[in-house]
């Protein structure tokens, strides 16, 4: 894909976040708003599955967890999926980017906030049921 920084593996890993990392994100964020994306797939692919089971902790043959090892911010992810967001989800978004940002003392890519707080809900479906009623579901 064009527009996306190459060759990440010679950065400095324990260094700052530089003006490069934010403009392979944001061409993520364009190709959601314009639509082009891969709706996932309904059969899974093994080797995918697999892949996806992975910890984000979890260090690859070179010893360096997965953000330092990519080479985009596509590296590792099998789909892009569209995102569609009410305003109200997109201002929580950039807040909770914020506070984990100040948390971790560094840059967030968009993407990867947004895949850890998806997995993040898949571990508590009790309170993504809560949320979707509050939207309607299951009214009565």
């Amino acid at each position: 894909m064009t527009g996306f920084k190459e060759g990440a593996s010679g950065d400095n890993p324990f260094g700052a976040g530089t003006e490069d990392d934010k403009a392979g994100e944001d061409d993520v964020d364009e190709l959601e708003s314009t639509g082009s994306s891969v709706e996932v797939d309904p059969q899974p692919d093994p080797a995918i599955e697999q892949q996806d089971g992975r910890d984000e902790s979890d260090s690859n043959s070179s010893g360096l967890p997965w953000i330092y090892e990519r080479d985009s911010i596509t590296d590792g992810r099998a789909k892009t999926v569209q995102l569609h967001l009410q305003d109200t989800t997109l201002d929580r978004q950039r807040q909770a980017k914020s506070d984990v940002e100040g948390e971790l003392g560094e840059s967030v890519k968009k993407a990867d906030l947004r895949e850890a707080a998806l997995l993040v809900g898949l571990e508590r479906i009790d309170d993504v049921a809560d949320q979707l009623r509050e939207w309607g579901y299951d009214f009565e």
